[in-house]
């Protein structure tokens, strides 16, 4: 295999480029070698002697093994004592705890024995140096984090320090990394509380990822993850929950009952529902069932349509009441991966869609019924029903920030015969910004397009049935591509896009690896038997369906570092868009080599835009162009305009929407409203216009809100303290992440839900006032 990517990753340049570790080419650089005899006291002359001599020896395809050795010996002709301090600096590399490749440092030994064990600093550094010296006499070209702490836990033995050791020791991650989880809990995922579950979630999460970078990754591939090439999404399931994303046909569950376990096995085995009540129960339960088996966020699509038949000849109120169960059932299910409530969506109609109206529907205890299109009236009911209750918010009057709620508009529902329910679900998006609407009236539409998550999309256009293409299946796994640093390496145009096929053919050869390792789940080691369980004769996970994805990050810093100017240019939004281009175009060759369903995804980067720009700033310095500040730097979303920009409503939505018909497995545009945007009616004519006027596929109207815990005042905007009766340090921060609102944490305290860098773009965002 490596062979192949080797051979496919050749450049077509006549000039003399470097293979790196990773299995990505580099242009040979004078300039680096210099630096590099320099770094360990060699004279001007001698330097650039030496990288005279190694660059008229290359040749296309050396490896940066080999120049190290040609450098190492034309030093040891000058001074023996430079050329060994040469090859022990760029010899020794390690991987770190963090998912990052750096050079060796004996001070980081010494800082994290003081840190973690309390020993002197004179002792750290006698065992720091002991260390250095065993590690010198090693012929290896990377070390890891945990052979270096072992080795010094040796020393530790040997000097008699039990207690030192104890505290030092690995057990699966350092005993200090466990002790932090413990007090301060983490920042990565804002979705999730501190506690006991969560503390759990987070040391089997590390123990699994170095399983995965260690034991399924090949090291070039673990490379280019850890060094901020790639991001590998979700590497923590990569063994054992392989798929991400997935669209649940509540059709199958009517007919047949649910298995909560895929069994019956070790759960009670319910039949077919009677009652509203029940399927309530039930649709709650399968995703919550589900979400053992899988890693990321699920939804149900058409799902008033198909609950429309329980609900006939039954009083409204009685609807609402079932409705409300559901919703609450979701929301207080606290048993998701690490303590948390599913990651769920729900999609809903205004109306019965023209490829329903014919279709057959079930009802109580799985009967046939009718046709959806018998239950019209029902459909608009339910979804009423549920407006209204995520529109009271919980008892306390917050938000309910599960289900994500998805309305489709369809052109029969921009008419005045559905005004009132349109209004209605804008007066949620006025007081919550909660809700989030799918466009299907741009041409790269058919008949149906879902969202299972931040973005994730399914859409009819795979073997053109929407059946098969969108339920039962979803998105199996996405890799991201740092788009800046592609920049911050390239000369030209051309380099940008050789680059960007490195990139690409590594993801491509992480999500082979991904799908491997999701049939070896589904088929041979009986993981996934919610997944696998049969329903009407045929496995319930379509995965011959699922997606494989390639995201991005910071398309709008590539253009910057790149052009000089970020994706607002007109010139440099050409660009933007022949990279995404070229994207789509190898999903495609792929398509047609593999016979499997690949996708572009604007990547919800949560945490990658943070991580990206971070170590970029570490690697590239000054040239590195990141958003923020100092102290957190961050990279723009996918092909998102900053949130920063100053640039009016109508013109980001003008750049915006040219990349959602270009990343069909997953966008969405975000309209960041400020405190006084509040006007349903606004709100109802903006959606008017981006429906008809733009091909802007998903969007919700954000707001920031803050709530009072103490007197349980709901306000607009990120207020320092309460309105109603002047409590401060009680006052909790909610906002939109990178696809659902969330609590972000709590006003004049130092740290947040989010991490430092999604915290920046908070304070960051620009908000439209009316």
């Amino acid at each position: 295999m490596k062979d192949v990517h080797i051979i496919a990753a050749l450049p077509t340049k006549a000039e003399i480029c470097v293979l790196k570790n990773n299995g990505i080419f580099e242009k040979f650089s004078h300039e680096k070698i210099v630096k590099s005899c320099l770094l360990v006291g060699s004279s001007v002359w001698t330097a650039e002697k030496i990288a005279s001599q190694v660059a008229s020896s290359s040749y296309d395809g050396i490896t940066t093994k080999e120049i190290k050795m040609w450098v190492y010996e034309s030093l040891k002709n000058a001074d023996k004592e430079l050329a060994e301090k040469y090859m022990k600096t760029n010899q020794l590399r390690v991987r770190t705890s963090r998912d990052t490749i750096e050079p060796f440092d004996k001070d980081k030994i010494a800082k994290t024995l003081v840190v973690e064990t309390d020993a002197s600093p004179e002792l750290a550094d006698k065992l720091a140096t002991e260390v250095y010296k065993e590690l010198g006499k090693l012929e290896v070209d990377y070390l890891t984090a945990p052979m270096i702490r072992e080795m010094v836990n040796t020393k530790l033995v040997e000097h008699g320090l039990e207690t030192l050791r104890r505290r030092y020791t690995r057990l699966g991650i350092p005993v200090y990394n466990i002790t932090n989880l413990i007090q301060n809990g983490s920042r990565d995922n804002a979705n999730m509380i501190h506690n006991p579950e969560t503390v759990h979630k987070y040391v089997a999460d590390e123990a699994l990822k170095q399983y995965a970078l260690l034991n399924i990754l090949p090291s070039e591939l673990a490379d280019a993850h850890m060094s901020g090439d790639i991001h590998i999404h979700d590497l923590e399931y990569f063994a054992g929950r392989p798929i991400n994303c997935l669209q649940h046909d509540l059709r199958l569950f009517i007919k047949h009952g649910l298995k909560v376990d895929g069994t019956g096995d070790h759960t009670s085995v319910a039949g077919p529902p009677n009652h509203i009540e029940t399927l309530m129960n039930h649709s709650g339960e399968i995703m919550l069932a589900a979400q053992q088996n899988m890693s990321g966020g699920q939804s149900m699509c058409l799902w008033n349509v198909f609950v429309a038949p329980f609900a006939a000849g039954l009083p409204y109120g009685k609807v609402k009441q079932a409705v409300q169960m559901f919703i609450y059932n979701l929301n207080m299910a606290y048993a998701a991966r690490g303590s948390q409530v599913p990651f769920t969506s729900i999609n809903m109609e205004f109306t019965v869609p023209d490829f329903l109206q014919d279709v057959d529907a079930y009802g109580p205890k799985g009967q046939l019924v009718g046709t959806y299109g018998d239950f019209e009236e029902e459909t608009r009911i339910l979804q009423r029903a549920f407006t209204e209750i995520l529109l009271q918010g919980d008892s306390d009057g917050k938000p309910h920030l599960f289900p994500n709620t998805i309305y489709g508009l369809r052109k029969e529902v921009l008419k005045d015969e559905f005004a009132e329910d349109l209004e209605l679900v804008h007066q949620l998006c006025a007081k919550y910004g909660t809700a989030y609407f799918i466009n299907m009236l741009p041409s790269y539409r058919g008949n149906l397009a879902n969202y299972m998550g931040c973005r994730t999309s399914l859409g009819d256009n795979w073997t053109g049935e929407w059946d098969k293409d969108c339920f039962r299946t979803g998105n199996l796994a996405y890799i991201t591509l740092n788009l800046p640093r592609i920049a911050y390496q390239s000369r030209d145009e051309d380099e940008i896009f050789e680059y960007l096929d490195s990139y690409l053919r590594l993801s491509e050869e992480v999500l082979m690896l991904r799908r491997k390792q999701a049939l070896a789940c589904l088929d041979d080691y009986n993981m996934l038997p919610f997944l696998t369980q049969e329903l009407d004769g045929e496995r319930y996970y379509r995965v011959e369906n699922s997606t494989m994805t390639f995201g991005f990050v910071g398309l709008n810093e590539m253009l910057q570092a790149h052009t000089g100017t970020g994706i607002e240019d007109p010139d440099s939004l050409k660009l933007g868009l022949k990279v995404v281009d070229y994207m789509n175009q190898r999903a495609q060759e792929l398509k047609k080599d593999t016979g499997l369903r690949w996708t572009i995804i604007q990547t919800p980067a949560e945490s990658t835009a943070y991580r990206f720009a971070t170590l970029d700033r570490e690697k590239f310095g000054a040239d590195a162009i990141t958003q923020g500040d100092a102290d957190a730097g961050y990279y723009t979303n996918s092909s998102h305009v900053p949130v920063s920009s100053d640039i009016n409503l109508i013109d980001r939505i003008r750049v915006e929407e040219q990349f959602h018909s270009r990343t069909l497995g997953g966008h969405i545009f975000h309209a960041f409203m400020g405190e006084a945007y509040s006007d349903p009616q606004a709100l109802m004519s903006l959606t008017d216009k981006i429906a008809r006027k733009s091909d802007i596929g998903f969007w919700a109207y954000s707001s920031a809100m803050s709530f009072c815990i103490k007197c349980k005042t709901l306000m607009k905007g990120l207020q320092q303290s309460c309105a109603s009766c002047g409590e401060q340090k009680e006052v909790e921060w909610y906002d939109r992440i990178t696809g659902y609102v969330q609590q972000v944490g709590r006003a004049r305290s130092a740290s947040g839900g989010w991490n430092a860098g999604k915290m920046k773009e908070l304070g960051d965002r620009n908000r439209y006032e009316p």
